[in-house]
């Protein structure tokens, strides 16, 4: 079922048409949009619960944890059952706990809902790339990974807008309905849009076997240096998301539309990281633009050093640093993602979950960190960016060392 990496880039005529990529980039799509979509509700929600803000963050935090436990335990299943099946258990869960946060009458009902609902989108996440693996390999892999970055790369922007146009028009509860409609749609369109990839000779033979396989990639020095590495990027990228908003608004003083245009553009740079790096990829092995990607990430935060240091206060400075880096971090993570999946040891569903783990776990770390020193400085952005970005590049080039070691 592997495509030839020598062929053609991705076409209509693929095995994979173009509705089977949007179809996929949706699934990927889970995490962002049901977190994003509810994000303008969430005052609403507070009063209406009778609650507080912690509690309601609550609603994130387990939301994340689904999102992480998911892919550890249904990557391997995935291994062991074929994709279709695990596929249609996530949707159908996923639609029933999106009706269960509609009808919370309280909020630890509504956190336990969001757990489940987390847990059922990580099935969308792992599973989509676990099909890319199946069917690509090499220079069409990351051409695949960079359609699904593109598409996937407007759920961030998409979500708040839809959030804010259904609280708009509607009570909070709704938001929960939209979402258990969407996931019903999306399992009617997977019967027909996506085909089983993983045939019954290639699947692991028992359950406990998948399951061995994440143990296998733990002790697979390689493939865990490489994961570690995109994933403390992965870091940093959640770390900046997590201090934009206060780095624009509060430092630079713009308005919460402006801001929003701003972080419009990440999904621009997303794209233009992740299609040029495609297109470098029929040139260049991947190995080489993605480490070549971390280097050059690392001028973002020596940008906003200068501008810590010479107090310029300078947007442009600041604003063309962070695109850099989110240039970057769509070319490592496209790339990056090809070579990590060529180094792993068991399947595909294994190895794509706790890859999936450590990228949520990394974020969850950072992303308190850069507000350790308040809301104007971003002293602890430009540490997490920097150690992050130095750490993966350490990680990288070791686990290339290693890979050439045990080749030789």
């Amino acid at each position: 079922m592997t495509k030839d990496i020598n062929s053609e880039t991705i076409t209509t005529t693929d095995h994979i048409a173009w509705v089977n990529i949007i179809m996929l980039a949706m699934l990927a799509a889970f995490g962002p949009f049901c977190t994003d979509l509810y994000l303008p509700a969430l005052p609403a929600i507070t009063r209406e619960l009778n609650t507080d803000a912690a509690a309601i963050q609550l609603t994130l935090t387990t939301s994340f944890l689904g999102l992480a436990l998911g892919q550890l335990f249904i990557g391997p299943i995935s291994d062991a059952y074929g994709r279709k099946r695990p596929l249609y258990a996530s949707l159908v869960v996923f639609a029933l706990s999106s009706v269960a946060c509609a009808l919370a009458p309280n909020i630890t009902f509504l956190i336990i809902a969001r757990f489940f609902q987390g847990l059922a989108g990580a099935g969308g996440i792992v599973l989509s790339r676990a099909i890319a693996c199946d069917l690509y390999q090499g220079a069409r892999l990351t051409q695949f990974m960079s359609l699904l970055m593109t598409i996937n790369s407007l759920a961030p922007i998409l979500g708040p807008i839809c959030g804010s146009l259904i609280a708009t028009h509607f009570d909070w509860p709704a938001l929960f309905l939209f979402l258990a409609l969407w996931g019903s749609l999306l399992l009617l369109a997977s019967f027909k849009a996506i085909d089983e990839t993983l045939p019954p000779d290639k699947r692991s033979p028992q359950i406990k076997e998948a399951i061995f396989d994440l143990g296998r990639e733990l002790k697979n020095p390689p493939f865990m240096c490489l994961a570690l590495a995109l994933s403390l990027i992965s870091g940093a990228f959640f770390g900046y998301l997590a201090a934009s908003p206060f780095i624009f608004q509060e430092i630079f003083g713009l308005t919460p539309f402006e801001y929003s245009l701003v972080f419009g553009l990440n999904a621009v740079c997303v794209t233009v990281g992740a299609n040029a790096a495609a297109w470098l990829a029929r040139r260049i092995p991947e190995r080489k633009i993605a480490l070549a990607s971390i280097v050059l990430l690392l001028l973002a935060p020596l940008g906003l050093l200068t501008e810590i240091i010479l107090e310029l206060h300078s947007f442009y400075l600041v604003a063309v640093s962070l695109a850099l880096f989110i240039v970057m971090n769509g070319a490592a993570q496209s790339t990056g993602f090809t070579e990590v999946m060529a180094l792993r040891q068991g399947g595909a569903g294994a190895a794509t979950g706790l890859f999936g783990v450590l990228t949520f776990l990394f974020g969850a770390l950072t992303a308190p960190l850069v507000g350790l020193m308040g809301e104007t400085s971003m002293v602890p952005l430009m540490l997490v960016m920097l150690v992050c970005g130095a750490g993966a590049f350490i990680l990288f080039k070791l686990g290339l060392t290693q890979r050439a070691a045990k080749m030789g």
